[in-house]
């Protein structure tokens, strides 16, 4: 046989339920398997039948919940015994849930880590504006400060005074 192992769950004994394996009728209340089967129909099975049965599921992880066997409540166990498509619809519902909740965590942490790169980046560039200009930096744009201070003031920058007003016209040019 083969199906999908939807869940792995857990009853009180006095609770027990009926193993729908061919031939078995045995009560199951803990490590109850719920498998769909592939014509879409589920069942339920103890562990010993579902082994048996299902032999290449063993080993695979439930779509709902882990492997433990989840304790149900008492209305989730008449849902299993009652009416289990409904029980499996309110397991994918909660499924589903842990996903978008999952999914909001992602976003919220990328949300916070872009935050703290564009933070980063601010304060590097602040600390970079903060730097002292280099003198190779100052040399790079000393011409056009000089320039800049002869257009102005219509003065010859080269004279002596005006040394101060050409570096802060170059530290201008620099950005600081």
């Amino acid at each position: 046989m083969s199906g999908q192992l939807l869940a792995v769950v857990g009853v009180e004994k006095a609770d027990r339920v009926v193993c729908q394996a061919a031939g078995c009728g045995h009560g199951v209340y803990r490590r109850i398997h719920v498998v769909r089967h592939d014509d879409g129909s589920l069942g339920v099975y103890g562990s010993d039948c579902f082994d048996r049965l299902f032999g290449q599921l063993v080993e695979s992880t439930p779509r709902y919940g882990s492997g433990d066997g989840r304790e149900l409540t008492a209305e989730e166990r008449h849902m299993l015994a009652d009416n289990t498509e409904r029980l499996i619809a309110q397991f994918e519902t909660e499924h589903q849930a842990l996903l978008e909740q999952a999914r909001l965590r992602r976003e919220q942490q990328a949300e916070v880590e872009q935050t703290a790169r564009e933070r980063a980046e601010r304060l590097r560039a602040e600390a970079e504006r903060r730097r002292p200009s280099t003198p190779a930096e100052i040399a790079s744009v000393e011409a056009q400060g000089k320039a800049i201070v002869r257009q102005k003031f219509d003065v010859d920058p080269n004279a002596p005074g005006w040394r101060g007003l050409v570096l802060a016209e170059a530290r201008k040019l620099l950005g600081r």
